[in-house]
């Protein structure tokens, strides 16, 4: 292989990396955040849906400038933009300061998640696509096990200010590989917008938020939820990222769409319907197999991102991928939003927390309904 794609797909994985790193540095410190300013579940989830905001109005705007100016410098703004937003909420010491910095940090990542995958779709064939993109949606579970696993033990010990200090050095980092290695390809001047006409695009955005409403959803209150059961936090935190560490296969459940002659669909459907089918087990199941039925959740649906990141340009046509990568950011960032405020009334409304898991089963549900009517391979 290259090393420009070495490169290409090395800087791409740790720019959403280090986005996803700093989104996903809030939930471990919910509870110690709702407690020190008195907030109210569907309040604190303000600290998640804040970061997706932007995304949502931002992304198709995101996508036009890339194809327009070229990936790197849309990226280089992004990451600059998420290192001085994680060093606001460093020095935050009111809530309203903490959710300026998250808006912030939507700011930025919605630049860098329209714009750097792009790199992989320039440099990787139709054939290599599911492989790259199953190393490229590492990003989400490596981001989630990293943040739960660390930023709650440097809150525990040094601050909850210094965990959001820890994410703006992972931002910074980002940043200089935006800099130093990204490589300027020639940007489209195609006006490609006309291809949204194409209603599969959308339903293809539909099922990537309702995924990731589920997955956002659920790797933000599961420490809550499940310190409510009574277990360590550490525990939880374990417990609220199983989600994530059984799409760590992403890479593998690519490699096997590309093999079966990139047939994308199939995956999806099956990634949905595990969802609709496990989530409630969680209700009912002994507090000893909840990790096991996390992580074969997870395995399952390691199936969904490496295949819905290789459709866009399958759907719409080559050299229209940051259009198509534009309504999925848009969306996603929608399932961050939805996902987390969502869940929070339910917990605010409900004395049970059965009622979660069957909504984060709904979410399932709806994706499978339309990965069934989405016209792909």
């Amino acid at each position: 292989m290259p090393p420009e794609k070495w490169n290409a797909l090395f800087v791409s994985f740790f720019a959403q990396f280090s986005f996803l790193f700093a989104l996903q540095s809030v939930p471990p410190l919910l509870p110690t955040l709702i407690k020190e300013f008195g907030l109210r579940y569907a309040a604190a989830s303000s600290l998640m849906w804040l970061v997706a905001l932007p995304g949502v109005l931002l992304a198709m705007l995101g996508g036009s400038l890339t194809e327009k100016y070229g990936v790197k410098p849309l990226a280089i703004i992004g990451t600059a933009v998420m290192t001085l937003s994680s060093v606001l909420c460093f020095l935050s010491t009111a809530v309203a300061f903490l959710q300026i910095g998250r808006l912030f940090l939507g700011v930025g990542g919605a630049m860098v998640v329209v714009s750097v995958p792009v790199l992989i779709l320039q440099w990787f064939k139709e054939a290599e696509l599911g492989t790259a993109m199953g190393v490229f949606g590492l990003t989400m579970p490596v981001a989630v096990v990293a943040s739960f696993n660390t930023q709650a033990i440097v809150a525990n010990d040094y601050g909850w200010r210094t965990a959001f200090l820890v994410a703006g050095i992972v931002n910074a980092l980002s940043l200089g590989f935006c800099v130093l290695i990204t490589e300027r390809r020639s940007a489209s001047r195609g006006k490609n917008l006309a291809s949204l006409r194409d209603l599969n695009i959308w339903m293809l955005g539909g099922v990537w938020m309702l995924f990731n409403m589920a997955a956002v959803g659920y790797s933000t209150w599961g420490k809550t939820i499940f310190t409510g059961y009574g277990m360590p936090a550490r525990t939880a935190d374990l417990l609220a990222s199983t989600l994530m560490l059984g799409t760590l296969a992403t890479p593998l459940t690519g490699l096997i769409s590309d093999r079966v002659g990139g047939r994308r669909r199939p995956f999806i459907i099956l990634a949905t319907l595990a969802m609709f089918l496990l989530f409630p087990a969680f209700a009912y199941v002994h507090a000893g197999f909840l990790i096991l039925i996390g992580l074969t959740l997870g395995l399952l649906v390691a199936f969904l991102p490496p295949s819905v990141f290789a459709l866009p340009e399958e759907i719409l046509g080559k050299g229209k991928g940051a259009v198509g990568w534009g309504v999925l950011s848009a969306f996603m960032n929608l399932g961050f939003i939805l996902g987390p405020l969502s869940l929070g009334y339910v917990l605010d409304s409900s004395s049970g927390i059965s009622m979660v898991f069957f909504s984060l089963s709904l979410f399932g549900l709806a994706a499978l309904i339309l990965a069934i009517l989405l016209r792909c391979r």
